[in-house]
């Protein structure tokens, strides 16, 4: 059998997506090169995508890999056959030099003894039609479906992206051929767009909309109350036809604000993206640009995955460096992940025992160098 076909048959039985959105991954997102697989006989037992994208950290841009569909046949499960995917995966990152990888997790369990860590949530609101009877529209709204479509709203919904989220500390790149791919997913879907414009014609905001039992919007981003308030309002005339709306948007949204009343509007913050640190030396660099000339902290790395990360690692304003020496604090690579790349602080590891103390003069430096920050990651192929 085809090797493509296998994938797509192996994909079918273990994500339970619809055979069109399986095939458009398949036209669309996948790719022979990027494919790391495990066959037994010619039989495909296990996969793993890895989809490369680049992503803006603190307003600097890397590359990295989205590891998505990663499976083993349900007959060959518990023979490690995930463990060696993963393990060539990273070993195969390492060598490339990459800063790290991250995946959605379906259980955070599973890849954290892998070395992955949280580093992104996103928001999620459940409300009632009738929550939205108070917002009206004060902006035009242009409505994009599958027919309407046009390339030459890229590259202004991607302009308007990278506006809008210039503040966040980590978040995904998009340019025209990601969005022209979000366009064709939402298509594909069976959603439509809805953009609002302002008085100059310009993007203020935008939502993707999928139809099912309820309303779901899967994306949501706008500049101003009156540009959410058109927004819903659009929403609001489906009321005849469903009876729930579910919103996705960033995790610092805080919808509910927008409200008259919050009473009937469930929110629910949940845990999205972990990721994996495939060069310490790297990451810490993102350490090492926030100390003082006369700051230097020692930091010893438990790593039982990738071989080499493991050590104590010396950070200077000027230089990382491995050293033999008793160190200021320990940490595993998995609890290291959530603080470099801000998804908690330095106070909320301490609590939560993520961080081993050996030097308590360090409390300050660690107070300033793990700060909370908002990352946005809300894209699944």
């Amino acid at each position: 059998m085809e090797e493509k076909h296998q994938l797509k048959n192996l994909w079918k039985e273990l994500f339970n997506d619809d055979l069109e959105y399986i095939n458009w991954y398949f036209e669309n997102i996948y790719c022979e090169n990027t494919t790391r697989i495990l066959k037994e006989d010619e039989e495909v037992l296990g996969m793993i995508f890895e989809n490369t994208y680049d992503i803006s950290v603190d307003k600097s841009d890397i590359m990295s890999r989205y590891l998505v569909g990663v499976g083993v046949a349900p007959h060959r499960r518990g023979e490690g056959i995930m463990q060696k995917l993963l393990l060539e995966s990273l070993e195969d990152s390492k060598r490339r030099k990459e800063e790290f990888v991250y995946l959605t997790p379906i259980d955070n369990e599973i890849y954290k003894k892998f070395g992955f860590g949280y580093i992104s949530s996103i928001a999620e609101y459940k409300l009632e039609f009738e929550k939205l009877k108070e917002f009206k529209k004060s902006h035009k709204i242009q409505k994009i479906s599958k027919v309407s479509f046009s390339v030459e709203i890229l590259d202004e919904i991607a302009n308007f992206y990278n506006k809008i989220t210039k503040n966040y500390f980590i978040k995904v790149g998009r340019d025209r051929e990601v969005y022209n791919k979000i366009f064709s997913e939402l298509f594909c879907e069976d959603g439509v767009a809805y953009i609002s414009r302002d008085g100059s014609n310009e993007i203020n905001g935008y939502m993707f909309v999928l139809k099912s039992e309820d309303i779901l919007i899967k994306e949501i981003l706008f500049e101003n109350k009156e540009v959410l308030s058109s927004l819903f309002s659009i929403v609001y005339g489906y009321k005849n036809y469903y009876s729930k709306v579910k919103v996705i948007c960033a995790e610092d949204s805080y919808l509910e604000d927008y409200f008259k009343s919050d009473k009937g509007v469930i929110k629910t913050i949940k845990n999205k993206i972990q990721a994996r640190i495939i060069s310490p030396e790297l990451a810490l660099m993102r350490i090492s640009e926030k100390l003082e000339d006369d700051e230097v902290l020692k930091i010893y790395i438990y790593d039982e995955v990738i071989k080499g990360n493991e050590g104590c690692y010396q950070i200077d304003k000027n230089s990382i460096k491995k050293i033999d020496q008793k160190c200021d604090l320990e940490i595993t690579i998995s609890d290291l992940v959530t603080l470099i790349y801000g998804f908690r602080s330095a106070d909320n590891a301490i609590k939560t025992g993520c961080l081993k103390i050996n030097n308590k003069n360090i409390n300050q430096i660690l107070d300033k160098i793990f700060v909370k920050k908002i990352n946005y990651f809300n894209q699944d192929f």
